[in-house]
């Protein structure tokens, strides 16, 4: 801890040079001044905890003197040496807030008693403007996490008013295929020779079981099933699923690097199905204008987590637009005919992300313009 710092003002020389002595051996650092001018001149420059003055030196005033140190810092401990003075003096003293009086000549242990009350005085101080720092610190802190709570809270409701409209918009989609369904089965009725009626109902039924899931999931519902599911093989029915969509067909090259025995992970069906098919079609669609379409699909695993991989040979991903890919209603997404996935709704990435974090997960993209886009999910282990 760095020593009480003392400012001594007083005309008599040999006085000074007594209490600098009797000061440095107590542990203070002396700082001396004869007249009141010098002292306030001292006084700015290294700011003393304690001042000792005379009140009647030459020049300006000790009163004076005094008014001028209280108005630099109100807080200064001052202790006035008195041998003589009038009342007013005195009492004007007592109005500036003077720590104590003492008289001349100067009894060195009443002096060191009255130090011992002002350097209590002043730790008191210091400790009492320690602890309003730190309780204003403290106040900042909690300021700040009511601001973030309000934004999380702010944000939970705009994502409720989001999931809302979706749900209203995926009814009106599944009338659609309702519509689609019930045409495509009297078809196969009237027309039983063409086998290509049956794959549109078969198609039909599956992206309504997709849509229902992720209405349940909008109603906060939490009776959907859930088995032990291998990832690996509804990956593969996904790839199995794309391939079958003539925009693609017949045009993708498929690189597989899944690990054995990957461990199996509950959860529901539709919920992988739905967010595997959403990136492969993301992916599918992003290679479209590429003279060779490559997909390259992996799993790997260990102790903590499974994580699945499905990456394109695609122009890749923006950089500016990395942060709002997961946003919902984003999407880059022309409407032009033949494409597929979320119609270009931006609805995808948004599903994915809500999704895999249903099971504790996370859904990261990683892209170089020019270099293609890597999708990774990473799911902790629950078996």
């Amino acid at each position: 801890m760095s020593p009480i710092s003392v400012l001594v003002v007083d005309d008599e020389p040999s006085l000074l040079e007594g209490l600098q002595v009797f000061l440095e051996d107590e542990g203070y650092e002396v700082h001396l001044s004869s007249n009141g001018d010098n002292a306030l001149k001292v006084f700015r420059k290294i700011y003393p905890e304690i001042v000792i003055t005379d009140l009647r030196m030459p020049g300006l005033s000790g009163i004076e003197m005094i008014r001028g140190i209280k108005h630099l810092k109100q807080d200064t401990t001052i202790i006035v040496l008195t041998g003589f003075g009038s009342i007013e003096a005195a009492v004007e003293s007592i109005r500036l807030d003077v720590f104590d009086f003492l008289n001349k000549p100067i009894d060195l242990d009443i002096l060191k008693t009255t130090l011992n009350r002002a350097r209590k005085s002043i730790e008191a101080i210091q400790q009492a403007e320690s602890e309003t720092n730190m309780l204003r610190e403290q106040l900042a802190l909690a300021k700040s996490h009511i601001q973030i709570q309000q934004k999380s809270l702010e944000k939970q409701e705009a994502q409720a008013a989001v999931e809302r409209s979706m749900a209203g918009m995926l009814h009106n989609l599944n009338n659609a295929l309702s519509y689609i369904m019930g045409q495509s089965q009297l078809f196969q009725l009237v027309h039983p020779e063409i086998d290509v009626f049956k794959k549109i109902d078969q198609q039909a039924c599956r992206m309504a079981q997709i849509i229902w899931s992720f209405i349940r999931k909008t109603r906060g519902s939490e009776n959907r099933p859930e088995d032990w599911l291998d990832l690996n093989t509804i990956l593969d029915e996904g790839v199995k699923f794309l391939e079958t969509h003539p925009t693609f067909h017949g045009y993708l090259e498929t690189k597989w690097r899944l690990a054995d025995k990957l461990p199996l992970f509950k959860g529901n069906a539709e919920d992988f199905a739905q967010t595997f098919e959403n990136l492969l079609f993301n992916a599918a669609e992003a290679m479209n204008g590429q003279t060779v379409k490559k997909l390259v699909l992996e799993t790997v695993y260990d102790d903590a987590e499974i994580c699945i991989s499905i990456q394109d040979n695609g122009p890749g991903i923006p950089r500016e637009l990395h942060d709002r890919i997961f946003e919902p209603f984003f999407t880059t997404k022309t409407g032009k005919p033949g494409s597929s996935g979320n119609f270009g709704t931006g609805l995808g990435l948004y599903s994915c992300r809500q999704i895999i974090q249903e099971y504790g997960g996370t859904i990261e993209a990683f892209s170089e313009p020019g270099q293609g886009a890597t999708f990774k999910i990473h799911l902790p282990r629950n078996s």
